[in-house]
């Protein structure tokens, strides 16, 4: 039964009853990253503490005096064995023929002989479903697709080892809701008396000691034993060699989770003084803690307490954040999630905000939105969708959304497209083709640029959330491929019906009539004429046969492997960009475009039009 070295198995849906705010939340999906998203005094605490208590690494317990519905009181006698947190979690492979291996029943003869017991293959849907209520412990069952139950009997496993092996290896919670720590100089004789006083009962001393106790111990350091060696020169001489081995192992579990410099870390007691210095090993000058940032001392703070509350062990958990970043400048909470997406290829990760930086833009389907109804109890919403006005000012913040904006919008018909540069160029081409009697795009169709592709979904579930006539408008490259396959994954076209409303994809390449097979934006013009705007940019002579022939027929790409190759330099189209406005600006009708682009434009224009249901006049 042991942890290491194998994949592991995940949290794939829970659910809280009976606690607190929380009547029935539901069941709520999981993702390996998952966003909670809502307003202060909205549940979302609720929502972890009782999640946390499922299965943790330490001891705790529902108290159906502090912990049962308010507006409930009276039930509260009848709280005994009522389910708190239920949870479902998947099987890899592996975790699936360990347990049947493990907990195959051994059955005996009439003369009480054991005989071997008969493995079998683990049946496919198969999950471990858990759950605790008040006054009980943590029970383990096996279960189907539908969390349903599935005896233990029935697949010649004992009941008792499923339990067994389910409570050593399933996945256990780690909480962390407070992260403050100054790094301030910490007298060691008082805060051995400040604990005494509270009869060694941690939790009644501040956040500060409180961390500073969590030190001591990732750095198997007691407390008693420390204060006592400083009474004598050789305990002092131990003390320094427990520090130094002290300062390695935090200086160790804190890497693996800042990744922006080599930081080292330095643990100095003199007398009864402890200090913590950091030092960046480019400037080898070791700083105290307390005169580092605040997002620095914050990361320190969540490396320590996650070190901590996993016993050390920074695989197989489940990570339950509670406002991380909040201390972070925008740079580094967008580094945050960068980190939480590497956590998530060995653990689970769950966090709630409220700040619109720390809603990843490219990934909608980690998004569950924390509402309130008119009994203020919570209730959760799958997505960036919200009837409510305070969850969905996160969401519309982090797609930059303003109030005139979304007015705007809401009164269009909506086309997402990739970016700025796409907006620009197929507004002058559109408005060069109507102008000339041709066909350009509606003018009842409003372009929303999404900054990049991989964002893409996340406009288009916010778009048919709020119920507009919406479409995308996807580059025909991996990058667009992709994000069609996540928005069809979503099935966010199917929920649009629901509605009453469409929500149509279009792939550039298809849509404009372009013969490659990759196409971008550029490529609705010809290559030569793209290729001339480069040249005038970077003060090149390319020629289209210099381009090399990479399996893609992105011009952009040719060109960007090009200049690498034979200039060493990355092709930056903001730069390109500006000799292309140069051209835009010096055409005033069709004749003036490219060779194509205008057919090319056209198509594009009436796909796009009567992908909307809008007449091509």
């Amino acid at each position: 039964m042991q942890k290491g070295g194998r994949e592991t198995m995940r949290l794939s849906e829970f659910r809280i009853t009976n606690y607190r705010n929380i009547t029935d939340s539901g069941w709520i999906r999981v993702n390996d990253v998952t966003a909670i998203v809502g307003q202060n005094e909205a549940g979302k605490s609720n929502l972890f503490e009782a999640l946390y208590c499922l299965h943790s690494y330490v001891e705790t317990q529902y108290n159906p005096d502090e912990d049962w519905p308010v507006d409930d009181w009276k039930g509260k006698k009848n709280a005994d064995g009522r389910p708190v947190a239920q949870a479902v979690f998947e099987f890899d492979e592996g975790d699936a023929k360990a347990l049947f291996q493990f907990a195959a029943d051994i059955t005996s003869d009439n003369e009480g002989s054991e005989s071997e017991a008969l493995t079998v293959a683990p049946p496919d849907g198969i999950r471990l479903f858990a759950c605790r209520g008040y006054r009980q412990k943590t029970g383990f069952w096996l279960c189907d697709e539908k969390a349903d139950p599935i005896a233990a009997e029935s697949l010649g496993l004992s009941k008792a080892k499923v339990s067994e092996w389910a409570n050593e290896i399933a996945p256990r919670f780690v909480l962390i809701q407070d992260y403050e720590f100054s790094g301030a100089q910490v007298e060691l004789n008082d805060l051995k008396s400040r604990l005494d006083a509270a009869g060694g009962q941690r939790h009644n001393l501040s956040t500060e000691d409180q961390t500073i106790l969590i030190v001591l111990d990732l750095a198997d350091i007691d407390l008693d034993d420390i204060v006592q060696k400083g009474g004598s020169a050789a305990g002092r001489t131990l003390r320094q060699f427990d520090s130094v081995a002290a300062s390695a192992y935090l200086t160790q579990q804190f890497q693996k989770l800042w990744k922006q410099k080599p930081v080292e870390f330095d643990i100095r007691v003199d007398g009864q003084t402890l200090n913590i210095f950091a030092k960046d090993k480019a400037i080898g000058f070791p700083v105290r803690l307390n005169r580092r940032s605040t997002g620095f001392r914050w990361y320190v703070s969540f490396a320590w307490k996650f070190t901590h509350a996993s016993e050390g062990d920074f695989e197989n958990c489940t990570l339950l954040l509670e406002e991380p970043g909040i201390h972070l400048h925008y740079s580094g909470q967008r580094d945050l999630l960068g980190v939480f997406e590497n956590l998530s290829e060995t653990n689970t990760v769950m966090y709630t905000t409220h700040l619109s930086s720390m809603v990843d833009q490219a990934n909608p389907e980690r998004v569950r939105i924390i509402e309130t109804d008119n009994d203020h109890h919570l209730r959760v919403t799958h997505g960036v969708v919200s009837s409510q006005s305070a969850p969905m000012a996160v969401i519309e913040s982090a797609l930059g959304l303003t109030s005139d904006l979304s007015g705007m919008l809401g009164n269009r018909k909506v086309l997402i497209v990739e970016g700025g540069t796409d907006v620009l160029i197929l507004s002058k081409l559109s408005g060069l083709l109507t102008k000339g009697g041709k066909v350009g795009l509606s003018d009842q169709i409003y372009m929303w640029p999404a900054e990049t592709s991989t964002k893409v979904p996340m406009y288009a579930a916010f778009a048919i959330g709020q119920r507009w006539d919406a479409g995308a408008l996807l580059d025909t490259d991996d990058a667009g491929h992709q994000a069609y396959k996540k928005i069809k994954d979503m099935s966010l076209k199917e929920y649009a019906k629901e509605t009453g409303h469409e929500f149509r994809v279009l792939m550039l390449g298809d849509a404009a009539g372009v013969k490659k097979t990759d196409v971008a934006i550029e490529d609705l013009f010809p290559d030569d004429w793209f290729l001339d705007c480069v040249n005038r940019c970077y003060g090149l002579a390319l020629k289209l046969d210099d381009l090399p022939d990479d399996g893609s027929t992105l011009i952009a790409k040719r060109v960007e492997i090009a200049l690498k190759q034979r200039q060493g330099r990355e092709l930056k189209k903001k730069d390109v960009l500006t000799e292309m406005l140069r051209d835009f600006d010096s055409w005033t009708k069709i004749a003036d475009l490219p060779r194509g682009t205008a057919a090319n434009a056209e198509r594009l224009f009436k796909k796009v039009n009567a992908a909307f249901g809008l007449e091509n006049t």
